[in-house]
């Protein structure tokens, strides 16, 4: 009941002020004030070495650390506004000679001692200012599998079940603003015509178009998904079989026995 008596009382003593005269509020004019922000905007950078990978399977999350016996991870140390970030080594294993053609598969990336596992991929960047768009990205077998002076000549490398993934802060898609390019190969293959890598163009594997101005922002692209991955008509276990070595059999029946290695090499280009 006092509570009640505070209040009207209050609403008595404002109605006769009022009736005085006084005005209440003053004038627009005096009665606001605006205060200004101001910032500088500069052009960033990508890349780095403490940069996250981005899991392109969840893009809200990052990839953690790789096994110690996983494919290894290259993180590029160099910074850029353009730039390419990530890409995975492909360890194809063991093989025979043989009489036939020689198949095998590059195995998955491995996290968490296996219990999550990742097809190989490759991790890019454009954060260039001033409304510049543009770019095309391009894989290479620029050395073939080479031990010494033995060389596994007619290999080839074919890059299946490819997905594309813009980083994102949120499981709700609608809420970024990311153009993922628009010319994604889903399927390619890496050759060589000279037998020593080099000797066949790179292919381009993305291309984000200047005039839709697309391609802003991180992105990653994962050749084969694994068993918990739940899109729509998702190959599923394809981490494991989507990186494929052939080896011809002219080549596969006199390979000489040692370890291998061989160069592919990614490139972000700006458009012209």
């Amino acid at each position: 009941m006092k509570k009640r008596t505070f209040y009207s009382t209050a609403l008595l003593a404002i109605l006769g002020v009022s009736t005085l005269g006084a005005p209440l509020l003053a004038s627009a004019e005096a009665g606001q004030l605006t205060s200004k922000g101001s910032v500088k905007v500069e052009e960033g950078t990508a890349g780095g070495t403490d940069q996250p990978t981005v899991d392109p399977e969840d893009p809200t999350k990052p990839l953690p650390d790789p096994d110690p016996d996983s494919p290894g991870e290259n993180k590029n140390p160099d910074t850029g506004s353009l730039a390419l970030e990530r890409t995975t080594d492909l360890n194809f294993g063991t093989i025979k000679t043989s009489a036939n053609d020689v198949e095998a598969f590059a195995a998955p990336m491995s996290f968490d001692s296996g219990a999550k596992t990742r097809g190989a991929y490759v991790q890019w960047a454009d954060v260039r200012a001033g409304g510049t768009y543009g770019y095309t990205v391009t894989a290479q077998l620029t050395k073939q599998f080479t031990s010494g002076e033995n060389v596994l000549k007619g290999s080839t490398i074919d890059f299946s079940n490819g997905i594309i993934a813009a980083q994102s802060q949120t499981n709700d898609a609608t809420a970024s603003s990311k153009v993922l390019p628009s010319n994604v190969l889903t399927n390619f293959q890496l050759a060589d015509n000279d037998g020593k890598g080099g000797g066949a163009p790179a292919v381009t594997v993305v291309t984000a178009d200047k005039t839709k101005k697309e391609g802003k922002g991180r992105f990653v692209m994962e050749f084969g998904q694994s068993k918990d991955y739940n899109a729509q008509g998702a190959d599923k276990a394809a981490d494991a079989k989507s990186v494929k070595l052939t080896v011809p059999a002219a080549t596969a029946t006199d390979m000489v026995k040692g370890d291998y290695e061989a160069e592919v090499t990614w490139k972000i280009i700006a458009a012209e």
